[in-house]
């Protein structure tokens, strides 16, 4: 499987875990998901027809703590939030064109899809 369609955006999968219990898809160069369809980590669930991901987390390119800030005051308007230890921004390991990452969680899949089209973040 190399391409993964996410709430209406096709995306590109760009890892796979060793015993498929989570999938890393690359749907912008700001945005990429970590879905997973047994939930096995107990993550919030989001579940998205599209893909068959039972729950999902995002993770959102910043070049800066600054606007990883300004991200988290925007998600946080729509129910997307992020634990403590991970609140701040990180150097990247999922977004690929950007330094810094963070991670996001209960963010609604037509949310993710909405803010790839009006690239508004």
């Amino acid at each position: 499987m190399d391409k993964v369609n996410f709430a209406g955006i096709e995306g590109k999968v760009i890892e796979t875990s060793p015993h498929g219990s989570y999938v890393v898809v690359k749907l912008s160069d700001r945005i990429t998901i970590v879905g997973t369809t047994n939930n096995q980590f107990s993550w919030q669930e989001m579940p998205d027809a599209s893909s068959g991901f039972d729950s999902f987390i995002t993770y959102i390119g910043v070049r800066s703590k600054a606007d990883g800030e300004k991200v988290k005051k925007i998600v946080s308007q729509v129910g997307g939030y992020t634990y403590a230890n991970e609140s701040e921004a990180r150097k990247s390991k999922r977004i690929q064109d950007f330094p810094l990452e963070i991670k996001i969680r209960g963010l609604s899949p037509e949310f993710v899809a909405e803010t790839i089209k009006l690239k508004r973040m």
